[in-house]
């Protein structure tokens, strides 16, 4: 497998989003090259690309859970929850910066980052309320409600105000391209979360999201109308 292929493949990813998964980079190579270009092939070819120089964008391997949340974030909640199925779809929306832009908490179904886990049960304990989402891949088939890391303060937080609940992941037999934005038209079904590029899913499971908010009456159009006298 040519070298070429990656960075082309890795080009096309920054030409629409600032990071990119390994298995973005390997669906996008695909792609470009118009077949399957086998995983143990294309793992040489990268390890040979990032042989002394790094490539931009590219997002580093889940390292361990050590980052620390400030007791201050403990005044503020997110608008929405993402649970995810892998650490990888993590990395991806927290470098896309939708996070901060749609006010959105991610956190993965294995308990990490712990610290966001942390945070996000002490203000569901709190009173805190938000809805959350689960996306995940077409292979996934477990419901994470039960086991998930935030099933015991969202069992509480159900007592007082039921919380909304939305899968967000791909069905069984995976999506057509277009029913994603911003996702080019590919042939075959949508199984991975990683096959489309990154603000593909980015955008959807944002816009998902939103769409379960309750209208911001700050953000509504003011009214024409004249008050009677």
């Amino acid at each position: 497998m040519k070298l070429a292929i990656v960075d082309a493949a890795a080009a096309a990813l920054r030409a629409d989003s600032r990071a990119f998964t390994r298995r973005n980079l390997y669906h996008a190579a695909c792609r470009l090259s118009g077949r399957n270009l086998g995983d143990a092939s294309f793992a040489a070819a990268l390890a040979r690309r990032l042989r002394g120089r790094g490539l931009p964008g590219l997002l580093p391997p889940p390292s361990r859970d050590t980052s620390r949340v400030a007791r201050e974030h403990d005044a503020y909640f997110p608008a929405a929850i993402l649970l995810v199925d892998r650490r990888e779809i993590v990395d991806l929306f927290a470098a896309s910066g939708v996070l901060v832009q749609a006010r959105m908490a991610i956190v993965c179904v294995d308990g990490t980052p712990s610290t966001v886990v942390r945070w996000l049960v002490r203000g569901l304990h709190a009173g805190y309320r938000a809805p959350i989402g689960y996306l995940h891949d077409a292979a996934t088939v477990l419901y994470p409600f039960t086991f998930e890391p935030l099933a015991t303060a969202v069992a509480l937080a159900r007592r007082d105000a039921p919380l909304q609940f939305v899968d967000l992941g791909l069905p069984p037999r995976g999506v057509a391209s277009s029913q994603l934005p911003f996702c080019p038209r590919m042939r075959q079904p949508i199984t991975e979360l990683e096959m489309p590029p990154p603000a593909a899913i980015v955008a959807y499971a944002a816009r998902r999201l939103a769409a379960l908010l309750p209208k911001d009456p700050w953000l509504a159009p003011l009214s024409t109308q004249k008050g009677r006298a």
